[in-house]
C-alpha cells in the first residue's frame, strides 16, 4: 500500500476519510467513463470495413443475427452465450428498453403478446370441458386450489403478470389474490369462446343454491363471472336427468332401503284468481339410501335379504310367545348389567364436561362400553324427485309407494330380485305401512301385493316421544304443594319463556325446547349428587384434587343412590317417603335413559340403542327369520363417514325438507311442483357448492391455506462453504481464447460440495 493510496483502516479523522472515499469515486467514474468510450469504439469497429481496421459486417443488426445463431455458430460458444443471457439477459433488455419506448412496445405486440396469446389459449382449453363431461363430473371434479395450480402451470408468464400488478406492501390481506387471479383467468377464457364456461357453470349454480335472483344472475353473467340464468336451468335440468340415471342404476346393483316424509308449502300468489288463489300444499319427499352388509363391510348385494325371508301377514297382532319375548323384547340380567355399566359411563361423562374441575379426570375415562356398534362407513343415499302426494292417507301412501317403484324403474321381476326393501319414516308412514300392508295382503305381485316392504319406525321421532315423555310426566304444576318440576327449572330458575308441556295440553311439548332443557337440567343434578356424595364442603376444591378411584366411587353412590328404581323403592319403603326427592329419582333415572339413546344414536352403537328402547317397552316386531343384523346396522346413517356422526334416518329425510323447503324452493309463478320435483334430487350437489363457497366467506381465516408464513427465524445460523456465490454465479461470463478453442468449459474447474313408569332397573 503506497503513502499517495492508503488503506481506509489508516485514515485517521472523518474528514480525511472523506476525502479518500471521495477521490475512489471520482477515479472509478474516470474508469468508467474510459470504458464506455472504448466500448463504443469497438462497436464502430464493427460496421468499418476490414480495409480500415474493422469487422466488415454490413450492420449492427446483422452481427446481433449471426451472433445468436445457433444453428451456424460453434456449439460450445452457443452454450456460453447461452448461459450469460440467462444471467444478464433481462439487464440488458431493460437497458434497451429504457433507451428505446418503440423498441419495447414492439415487444409487446410481437413476441410477448405471441406469447401471452398462447397462454390464453391455454386457459381456454383448460376451463372447456371435454365432448361428453357428464354435469355432476364437472361439479365433482370442481377446485380451485386444483384450478389454480392448473393455471399457474398452463399460463406461467400471465400469472406473474397479475401477480406483480397487484404486489402490494401489505402481504398480511384479507382477501385471497389468487382466487381473484382464478376469476380472472377464467373470465378471460369465456371472453374468447363461450365454451370455456366450467367455472361460470359452477358460479351459476352455487348462486342458484345460495338464492340468488334471476336479474342479479343476469348482471353477473354480463359481466363474465356466470352462465346466465336460462342457461343454469338448463343445466339443471340436464343434472336431474343424470342423477334420475343415477339412482336408478344404483338400485339395480345394490340393496337400498326407501325412506319418506311429508312436506308442506305455502303458495303465496300476489294477484288471486278464481283458479289462483293462496293455498297450502301438502306433499311427499323420499330418499335412496344404500345399505351397508356389517358382514363384509361393503355395501350389501341383491339376494342378501329375498322376498322369502318375510313371512305373510296373516293377522295384525305380533305373533310373541315365551322364547320371543325372552330374546327380543325383555332385558336379560346380563343386557341389564351392561346398561347399568353405560349409564354410570354417562354420568362420569356429563360431570367431567360440565365442570372443569374435573378436567384432569378425562384421560382416565375410557369410552363407552360397546354393545353392538355400527362400523364407521359413508352412507351413500339419493334424493328421489318430490311429489304432490299427500301421505297422510291410506290412498295417499299407496300412491306414494308406487310412485317411488316408478322414480325407480322397479318392477315385480326387479324387486324380486332386490329382495327386502326397508321403509323408514315416522310413526304416522308406519302406522299407514302397516295397512297398507294389511289392505293388500292377498295381493298378487311384489309391489301391489306389498311384498317386499319391511317397516322401520324412525329414531328420530322416537327420540321425540322420549324427550315428550320425560317433560310431559316430570313437568310439574306451579299449585302444586310438592316443589320443583321442570316447569319450575325451565320458567324460574332459566328464566325462559314458558311451553305448552304436561300430560293435559292439549299441544306437543316442543322437542328442541325440550332437548335443552333435559340437557341442561341432567346435568345440574348428576353435578349436585356428585356435590352431596363427595363428603367435602368445597366441591370445587375436592373436583380439582380428586383421583380416578375417588371420583369413580363418588359416581357409583351417585348412580346407585339418585339414579335407580331401586333407590325410588327405598325412600318409599321408609317411615316419612321424602316426596320431593323420590320424583327427583324418578326424573334422574327417566333423563338419563333418554340421553343415554342421544348419545348413543349420535356413536352409532345400535346395541345400546335397542337396550334403552327395550327398557321404553317399545317392541321390535322382526321375526327369528329376519336378518336382523341387517335390519339394526342400517337403522342410523352417517353421511360424512367420521366417528361420533351417526344420525337417524327419518332425521336425514327431516334435513332434506329443510334443504328443500328453505333453499332450494323457487319464488313467485315459478313456485311449482314440476320445479320442486326436479330439484329435489340436485339437493346433495348443489349443497356441497354451498358448503365450497363457505369456505371462502371474506374473514381472516378463510383464505389461510393461500397465504404463506409470515414467522421470522432468529438466530437461524450462516453456513459458510468457503465459496464465494457470485463469484461462481458469474463464472461462465469469463470466457477466454484457450477454452473457446479446445471447447473445455471455464466452469468445470468450480466445483460445489453439498454444501318414567319403565323396566324396574335393581
Amino acid at each position: 500500500m503506497s503513502i499517495l493510496n492508503p488503506s481506509p483502516d489508516k485514515i485517521g479523522t472523518e474528514e480525511e476519510k472523506a476525502k479518500w472515499e471521495k477521490r475512489k469515486e471520482g477515479e472509478a467514474d474516470l474508469k468508467r467513463r474510459q470504458d464506455t468510450l472504448e466500448a463504443q469504439r469497438v462497436l464502430m469497429n464493427i460496421t468499418k470495413p476490414k480495409e480500415e481496421g474493422g469487422l466488415g459486417f454490413e450492420s449492427l443488426q446483422y452481427f446481433v443475427e449471426c451472433l445468436f445463431d445457433s444453428d451456424r455458430g460453434n456449439s460450445f460458444f452457443n452454450g456460453y452465450l447461452t448461459r450469460f443471457c440467462n444471467n444478464h439477459g433481462a439487464v440488458i433488455a431493460s437497458a434497451i428498453f429504457d433507451r428505446s419506448e418503440k423498441a419495447f412496445q414492439e415487444y409487446l405486440h410481437g413476441p410477448f403478446g405471441n406469447r401471452i396469446q398462447k397462454e390464453g389459449e391455454a386457459i381456454q382449453k383448460l376451463c372447456t370441458r371435454k365432448p361428453g363431461t357428464k354435469k355432476h363430473e364437472l361439479l365433482e371434479n370442481f377446485s380451485l386450489e386444483r384450478l389454480q395450480a392448473e393455471i399457474e402451470n398452463c399460463a406461467p408468464t400471465l400469472w406473474q403478470i397479475l401477480t406483480k400488478a397487484c404486489e402490494a406492501r401489505d402481504v398480511n390481506t384479507r382477501r385471497s389474490k389468487e382466487l381473484v387471479f382464478i376469476t380472472m383467468c377464467a373470465m378471460i377464457s369465456i371472453t374468447r369462446s363461450q365454451k370455456a364456461n366450467d367455472f361460470q357453470i359452477v358460479v351459476g349454480l352455487f348462486l342458484l343454491g345460495s338464492g340468488a335472483s334471476k336479474r342479479e344472475m343476469e348482471v353477473l353473467a354480463h359481466a363474465g363471472l356466470s352462465v346466465s340464468y336460462s342457461s343454469v336451468i338448463d343445466h339443471i335440468k340436464t343434472l336431474s336427468q343424470e342423477n334420475h340415471s343415477i339412482f336408478q342404476n344404483v338400485i339395480k346393483q345394490l340393496m337400498c332401503s326407501v325412506v319418506w316424509d311429508n312436506i308442506n308449502f305455502a303458495f303465496r300468489v300476489e294477484s288471486q284468481r278464481l283458479t289462483s288463489k293462496n293455498h297450502f300444499d301438502s306433499g311427499t319427499s323420499a330418499s335412496l339410501v344404500v345399505q351397508y352388509d356389517p358382514e363384509t363391510k361393503q355395501n350389501a348385494k341383491h339376494g342378501i335379504a329375498p322376498i322369502s325371508m318375510k313371512l305373510e301377514r296373516t293377522t295384525s297382532k305380533p305373533k310373541v310367545d315365551k322364547s320371543t319375548c325372552e330374546s327380543l323384547l325383555l332385558p336379560s340380567g346380563d343386557q341389564v348389567q351392561i346398561l347399568e355399566q353405560c349409564l354410570q359411563w354417562q354420568i362420569k361423562k356429563i360431570a367431567i364436561d360440565h365442570k372443569p374441575e374435573f378436567s384432569h379426570l378425562k384421560k382416565h375415562l375410557p369410552g363407552c362400553l360397546r354393545v353392538d356398534p355400527i362400523d364407521v362407513h359413508t352412507t351413500e343415499h339419493f334424493p328421489l324427485p318430490a311429489m304432490h302426494i299427500d301421505e297422510s292417507s291410506l290412498d295417499g301412501t299407496i300412491e306414494v309407494f308406487e310412485k317411488i317403484m316408478e322414480h325407480l324403474r322397479l318392477t315385480d321381476d326387479t324387486l324380486e330380485k332386490h329382495g327386502i326393501l326397508f321403509t323408514d319414516g315416522d310413526l304416522l308412514t308406519d302406522s299407514l305401512v302397516d295397512k297398507m300392508e294389511s289392505a293388500r295382503r292377498n295381493s298378487s305381485g311384489a309391489i301391489k301385493g306389498m311384498k317386499a316392504p319391511v317397516r322401520r319406525f324412525g329414531l328420530f321421532h322416537c327420540k321425540m316421544a322420549g324427550a315428550r315423555m320425560v317433560v310431559n310426566e316430570h313437568w310439574g304444576r306451579p299449585n302444586s304443594k310438592w316443589p320443583g318440576g321442570l316447569w319450575w327449572e325451565h320458567t324460574q330458575l332459566l328464566k325462559r319463556t314458558p311451553i305448552s308441556a304436561g300430560w293435559q295440553t292439549k299441544k306437543a311439548a316442543p322437542w328442541k325446547q325440550s332437548h335443552e332443557l333435559i340437557h341442561m337440567s341432567l346435568a345440574a343434578h348428576i353435578l349436585d349428587g356428585f356435590r352431596i356424595y363427595c363428603g367435602q364442603n368445597d366441591f370445587n376444591a375436592w373436583a380439582k384434587v380428586s383421583t380416578a378411584e375417588e371420583f369413580d366411587t363418588v359416581a357409583q353412590d351417585v348412580y346407585n343412590n339418585l339414579f335407580t328404581t331401586t333407590a325410588y323403592n327405598k325412600q318409599c319403603d321408609t317411615l316419612k317417603p321424602d316426596t320431593v326427592l323420590k320424583n327427583n329419582i324418578l326424573y334422574n333415572r327417566d333423563a338419563l335413559l333418554y340421553w343415554l339413546l342421544v348419545t348413543s344414536i349420535k356413536a352409532g352403537d345400535i346395541g345400546r340403542v335397542v337396550l334403552v328402547l327395550r327398557i321404553w317397552m317399545v317392541m321390535m316386531r322382526t321375526p327369528k327369520t329376519m336378518p336382523r343384523k341387517l335390519f339394526l346396522h342400517n337403522w342410523l346413517v352417517n353421511i360424512s363417514g367420521k366417528a361420533n356422526s351417526f344420525k337417524e334416518i327419518d332425521l336425514l329425510q327431516e334435513h332434506q325438507n329443510f334443504w328443500l323447503k328453505v333453499i332450494y324452493t323457487a319464488k313467485g309463478v315459478n313456485q311449482s311442483w314440476e320445479w320442486l320435483s326436479m330439484i329435489s334430487v340436485l339437493e346433495e350437489p348443489v349443497r356441497d357448492l354451498l358448503e365450497e363457497g363457505s369456505r371462502y366467506a371474506n374473514k381472516k381465516s378463510a383464505f389461510a391455506k393461500y397465504r404463506s408464513d409470515d414467522f421470522i427465524i432468529e438466530k437461524a445460523g450462516f453456513l459458510s462453504t468457503g465459496i464465494n456465490s457470485e463469484a461462481v454465479e458469474h463464472a461462465d461470463d469469463d470466457l477466454d481464447e484457450e477454452s473457446l478453442h479446445s471447447g473445455t468449459s471455464s466452469t468445470s474447474r468450480h466445483e460445489t460440495g453439498p454444501s318414567s313408569n319403565t323396566f324396574l332397573l335393581h
